[in-house]
């Protein structure tokens, strides 16, 4: 028989063909040449073979045709995991395995369900898809009783847990082995369960219970007369350097090292953590000289975190050994490695959670740095780890967009699909329940199968589009910032060691001001007081004039120098904690006030590193939301002076109590304003539940910015709600250190063209009024949306008394416009909104 001749026709066409070949004859005796046949066409055509010997393998079952059923749903079950089906492989093969109990049968299904389990990359594109192959074969080890083999897999599914940062998850695998192995009696498995502990405890900063759950390792492994592990004497070695026992520290790393094999991946490793230890211990001569005996050793390693904790360990050294040059460039490859580790991630907190633990330590060797020096010495060092889930998302959003313009209708359809049920769970903001119960090994995880879904998608399409989050990489992101400072902005962020650390980079150098710790402390501590309302607004305002008065001195000579050069702009580049007042420390500087008033240099809060594709104006309409009952007097009028001023269409005024999704309510608009009351996101628990209007109905939620914000074609978002600028770093079940604060305004830029300018706190409606008024002043003399509101910033802030009222003149209704303009009765002619709490109070934020 040519079968193929055969190959192209659909599965049931096969059969049909098949069936009528079996008719004539009452022998399958061609089935091994078949079989043969469609094994040499899976690796070309993996789904098709599948579906044909699945479609083979039904007609023999039917056909009381034993050992060929077998043969086909064998081939079936590596066809499936070849095109990336893991479920219907692991179907095919359980189906295999209950359908003979020969130990041939036996063997066949343990070599492929092995196979898949070594090779579970390759059904996907993250490694945070791995744990879903293993739970995929838990059933069949538990058929065949293999529990220990059962146990490992958990073992492995907890380490990558635990280096992503999610130890919940790692610590309930671990357990649920302990308790297995109790119940089955099996020591060994006890004792690897043990040893995960150690290496878990570790990565979670938990030295001292890594020693102890070290020590009883050791007991049972001693009680099997069984020798440690490599693995177990270096995580104990590493645990006890930690607790600052160097000497049992050295003594189990050399133990370790002396038991490895020559040229094991381990080696490299374990001299990385001996030089750790020795620097710790004082001699840094030996630490020296054992890191470079472990960069030669780690020559050609694959693994991108191994070389990662080498650059880390050797800049710390190097810093102690006071060869400060040598440290920016130890942490330039840091940050390569980085960026390399984070490559194969695809779960946002997964990714967060590896940011997390090593942002901390970049952050604390960039101290070591020195003050000033080439901006790109220390640019991919700040530059690492400040990445975000926001950022992820806008790149894995354009990455679709190309993508789905390049493949088949259908494949599109199931790459918007999958992008869809992320969407429905939570993203870029995941609520931290799902967050925590995202384990494979758990009764139900919608969250997790969102994200595997979306994983083999990608996988699917072989690399041909190039990463799907290759905008979220040190490379771009690098470029990114490095176009902006082209052009003549200054980038500043802070790092956080022993005090905040201001780095600011302009003009091809960085510079480093050391800030008091209670600037960082003390702003937030005065910030949730005053949100909370245990503070008024007098000493709130004291506490902002303090903090200014405290850090305008320090900045001084980089803000006089950003002045002098014609800075076009500083791009404050957001992290986990409020952010500073720079617009109101910018204006307290003339020279930048005066810019600012022209709409030619600003101040931004950057939300996530991705180049914002901004339009230069606005074109479309004016949506408003407003309390049409509510108590507040001008937030109702806010709209129509702005509109009026910009030479734009009269608003569409939407209610708070509107019902419909955002893209009805708004439509084409491209100009949205927020006129109500406001309440302090970090009032939420998790930020997932967060309202603008809090317990009162508002249309602007954080779920409903991430359902449909990057289908809006919003240009420019008026948050003219008190606290509206307010971020929360955190979820249900943890605060976090990376760049990761969620806002209502950061979450308004998710269509990549927009910027948005909101309220940090509680201010003035009259103030409100007077910054939309004078913005829409600004757009329609012709600046950009940016530089409209940034000037309107400066007019605010320099206003006189009869300037107001004249802006206040505007307002049709003659009875509010009385009352609005009786409030300024008593005021001075020159100064009554200079204060930066009035005037500071609005902030840009946008993308790069």
């Amino acid at each position: 028989m040519d079968w193929q001749d055969w190959l192209p026709l659909s599965p049931e066409a096969f059969e049909s063909r098949l069936r009528q070949h079996l008719d004539r004859t009452s022998e399958f005796d061609d089935a091994v040449d078949l079989y043969n046949e469609l094994i040499t066409n899976c690796y070309h055509n993996p789904r098709h073979v599948a579906n044909v010997a699945k479609t083979v393998a039904d007609l023999m079952h039917r056909r009381d045709m034993h050992w060929e059923r077998l043969l086909f749903l064998e081939l079936t079950a590596r066809a499936q995991f070849t095109a990336g089906d893991v479920r219907g492989a692991f179907e095919a093969l359980d189906m295999l395995a209950r359908a003979d109990d020969t130990d041939d049968t036996r063997e066949t299904v343990l070599e492929i369900l092995r196979t898949a389990v070594e090779d579970a990359d390759s059904v996907a594109s993250s490694i945070d898809h791995r744990p879903v192959v293993f739970r995929a074969a838990a059933g069949l080890l538990e058929y065949y009783a293999l529990w220990d083999d059962l146990g490992d897999l958990k073992l492995r599914s907890a380490l990558l847990y635990s280096r992503h940062g999610a130890s919940q998850a790692a610590y309930r695998a671990i357990a649920d082995v302990e308790n297995q192995a109790h119940e089955t009696g099996s020591l060994p498995l006890l004792a690897r369960a043990l040893q995960a502990a150690v290496a878990v405890s570790c990565e979670e900063g938990d030295a001292d219970f890594a020693v102890n759950v070290g020590r009883e390792t050791l007991a049972v492994l001693a009680e099997l007369d069984a020798r440690p592990p490599v693995d177990l004497l270096g995580n104990l070695g590493t645990a006890f350097m930690r607790t600052g026992d160097t000497v049992n520290g050295e003594v189990y790393l050399r133990r370790a090292l002396n038991e490895a094999e020559a040229g094991s991946d381990i080696r490299p490793v374990l001299m990385v953590n001996l030089a750790a230890c020795l620097r710790k211990a004082g001699n840094s001569a030996d630490a020296l000289a054992m890191i470079a005996e472990a960069r030669d050793a780690h020559e050609g390693t694959r693994d991108p975190e191994a070389l990662l904790e080498l650059e880390l360990v050797a800049a710390r050294i190097f810093a102690e050994s006071g060869d400060a040059g040598a440290i920016g460039t130890a942490l330039a490859a840091a940050a390569r490695a980085f960026d390399e580790a984070l490559r194969g991630v695809l779960r946002f907190h997964h990714r967060r959670g590896l940011r997390e633990r090593y942002l901390p330590r970049f952050d604390n060797l960039m101290a070591a740095m020195p003050e000033e020096g080439p901006a790109d010495e220390a640019l991919e060092a700040l530059v690492a780890c400040r990445g975000n889930a926001l950022g992820d998302w806008l790149a894995l959003l354009e990455w679709s967009r190309k993508t789905a313009a390049l493949v088949q209708t259908d494949e599109a359809a199931a790459l918007e699909q999958a992008l869809e049920g992320l969407r429905g769970e939570g993203v870029p903001h995941l609520f931290g329940f799902l967050e925590k119960y995202d384990d494979v090994w758990g009764l139900r995880n919608p969250a997790g199968y969102q994200w595997d879904r979306l994983s083999q998608i990608i996988a699917s399409f072989d690399g041909r589009f190039g990463p799907a989050l290759h905008q979220a990489g040190l490379a771009a992101m690098i470029d990114a910032v490095r176009r902006r400072l082209a052009e003549g902005s200054c980038i500043m962020a802070i790092t956080h060691a022993d005090e905040p650390l201001l780095w600011s980079f302009h003009g091809g150098r960085y510079r480093r001001t050391a800030l008091p710790a209670d600037t960082r402390s003390g702003w937030h501590a005065a910030l949730l007081r005053f949100s909370r309302g245990e503070t008024g607004r007098q000493e709130f305002a004291g506490a902002l004039n303090g903090w200014l008065d405290t850090v305008s001195p320090l900045l001084g000579p980089v803000l006089d120098e950003l002045a002098a050069g014609g800075v076009r702009s500083i791009r404050y580049l957001q992290d986990f904690g409020p952010s500073p007042p720079m617009t109101a420390l910018a204006m307290r500087h003339p020279g930048l006030l005066e810019r600012m008033q022209q709409g030619v240099f600003e101040v931004r809060l950057v939300a996530a590193l991705v180049l914002s594709a901004e339009t230069p104006q606005i074109n479309g309409g004016v949506a408003a939301i407003v309390d049409c009952k509510g108590d507040l007097l001008l937030p109702r009028h806010e709209a129509a002076a702005f509109a009026e001023a910009a030479n734009l269409p009269p608003p569409v005024i939407i209610d708070t109590g509107a019902t419909e999704e955002l893209p009805e309510l708004v439509g084409d608009a491209e100009v949205l304003m927020v006129s109500t009351h406001g309440t302090p996101l970090s009032n939420y628990t998790d930020p997932y539940f967060a309202s603008i209007g809090g317990k009162a109905p508002h249309p602007v939620s954080i779920s409903r910015l991430q359902a449909y914000g990057d289908r809006l074609g919003l240009r420019l978002m008026l948050l003219n709600a008190c606290y509206s600028g307010v971020g929360s770093a955190r979820n249900f079940q943890q605060r976090f250190h990376t760049a990761d604060a969620v806002s209502f305004p950061a979450w308004s830029l998710l269509n990549g063209r927009a910027i948005a300018c909101a309220s940090a706190w509680r201010t003035s409606d009259t103030a409100q009024y007077l910054f939309s008024r004078f913005a829409g002043e600004g757009l329609g003399a012709g600046l950009s949306p940016s530089g409209a509101v940034t000037s309107a910033m400066a007019r605010l802030h320099l206003v006189t008394r009869d300037e107001a009222i004249a802006a206040l003149s505007a307002i049709a209704d003659s009875a509010d416009r009385e009352a609005a303009t009786r409030r300024l009765t008593n005021a001075p002619q020159h100064g009554a909104f200079s204060h930066p709490y009035l005037g500071g109070a609005m902030t840009i934020h946008s993308l790069l």
